[in-house]
């Protein structure tokens, strides 16, 4: 799982800095703030070749909010977006090579929380 902790913490150093995000977590907090970031689940499967070792990551960020309408929340997806797919740099031996968006979706009202999904793809190789 290191090639994973990696990825995760390489989101929550380029999350951190998204504006307006009052947090961001590996699970949902107990007295949360809105809107707050939550990474995970994601996957990881071998992505390796020839000269060595690496991973494809399919990593879910969710953002909660709790404020009526979309507007704000799809503001926060953007930079999320923005800050995710600009990920690189070597964490825990990790190199990622790329990051991308796979899909974005705002869903309904869940006891007065909104969730905003982001699902993307990183490669990383060992180094």
């Amino acid at each position: 799982m290191g090639a994973s902790l990696a990825v995760q913490q390489a989101l929550v150093a380029a999350l951190a800095g998204v504006a307006g995000v009052t947090g961001v977590y590996d699970g949902p907090p107990v007295d949360a703030v809105a809107p707050y970031l939550v990474i995970g689940p994601d996957l990881v499967g071998d992505a390796g070749h020839k000269s060595g070792a690496g991973h494809e990551h399919r990593v879910a960020v969710t953002v909660w909010d709790d404020r009526p309408g979309v507007a704000r929340l799809k503001a926060v997806l953007g930079a999320v977006e923005a800050a995710a797919t600009a990920l690189g740099g070597v964490w825990n031996g990790q190199r990622i090579v790329s990051a991308r968006l796979l899909r974005m979706s705002v869903g309904g009202v869940q006891d007065g929380w909104r969730p905003g999904l982001i699902e993307l793809r990183v490669l990383t190789e060992t180094v």
